[in-house]
C-alpha cells in the first residue's frame, strides 16, 4: 500500500469516527440534575427547588416585593444557522384574582434592546410544558446586533390582584439544527471508493511500464 492510499484510508477512518452532533450552547441548562443556577444571571426571586434528579430553577412573583423575575444567559449564535430550543417547565399560580393574569415568556434579547419572542403564556392554572422552539437564521439576520441572550421572564400582571405565580424550569437545551450533509459513513465510503480507483489506475500503469520494459529488453536481445 503506497503512502497516498494510506493517507486516504486514515482520513476515512477519521470520518467514520467523527461525532454526529454538537452539545447544547447553554451551560447549566440541566437544572433537574445539576441543582444549580450559578451559570445564569438572575434578577428578582430566582431559586433552586427540589432534590438532585428532580431539581428546577424556580422563578416567582407576587404583589409585594417581586413583580418581575428573570433568568438569562448569553448565547453565541452563528449566522446562517437555525437553532432549536428545548425547554421542560411547569407553571403554577394562586389565581386569587383573575383581573390581570401573570405572564411567562421566553425570548432572545440583544444589547440594542431588540427581542425575539419565542414563547409566551398567561398563567391561569397549574400546567406542564415541554416545548421545542425554532430560532430561524433568517430572523436573526434581520438584526444588526448579534450579541444575544436567552431570557426566561415572569411578570406580575398587576400589583392589586393578590396573585402569586411561579415557573419551575427542569431542563433547557439550545442546539444548532443539523443541515443536510452526507453522513460520515457515506463520506468514508466515497473516500474509500476514490482510493480503490487510484489503486486500479496505479496497477494499470504499472503493467504498462512492465510491458514497455519487457519489450525494450527483448528488443535489446534481438539486436
Amino acid at each position: 500500500m503506497n503512502r497516498t492510499f494510506k493517507h486516504i484510508a486514515f482520513a476515512s477512518t477519521l470520518l467514520i469516527a467523527a461525532p454526529h452532533a454538537m452539545g447544547s450552547l447553554l451551560t447549566g441548562g440541566n437544572f433537574a440534575d445539576n441543582c444549580s443556577i450559578a451559570d445564569w444571571e438572575q434578577h428578582g426571586n430566582v431559586a433552586i427547588s427540589g432534590t438532585p434528579g428532580n431539581c428546577a430553577a424556580m422563578l416567582s412573583v407576587d404583589d409585594v416585593v417581586d413583580f418581575e423575575t428573570e433568568l438569562t444567559q448569553v448565547v453565541a449564535l452563528s449566522s446562517g444557522i437555525d437553532y432549536l430550543l428545548n425547554v421542560d417547565f411547569s407553571i403554577d399560580t394562586t389565581t386569587t384574582d383573575p383581573t390581570l393574569d401573570d405572564v411567562f415568556s421566553i425570548s432572545l434579547l440583544n444589547q440594542d434592546f431588540d427581542f425575539i419572542e419565542l414563547f409566551s403564556t398567561d398563567i391561569l392554572a397549574a400546567q406542564n410544558f415541554s416545548e421545542s422552539l425554532t430560532i430561524a437564521a433568517t430572523e436573526l439576520a434581520s438584526y444588526a446586533n448579534q450579541d444575544w441572550s436567552l431570557s426566561f421572564f415572569l411578570f406580575d400582571g398587576a400589583d392589586f390582584d393578590d396573585n402569586q405565580s411561579s415557573v419551575s424550569i427542569a431542563f433547557a437545551s439550545l442546539d444548532a439544527v443539523a443541515t443536510d450533509v452526507p453522513e460520515p459513513s457515506s463520506l468514508a465510503l466515497l473516500v474509500l471508493g476514490c482510493a480503490g480507483i487510484l489503486g486500479r489506475k496505479k496497477r494499470f500503469f504499472t503493467r504498462i511500464n512492465n510491458n514497455i520494459s519487457a519489450n525494450q529488453t527483448r528488443g535489446g536481445h534481438n539486436q
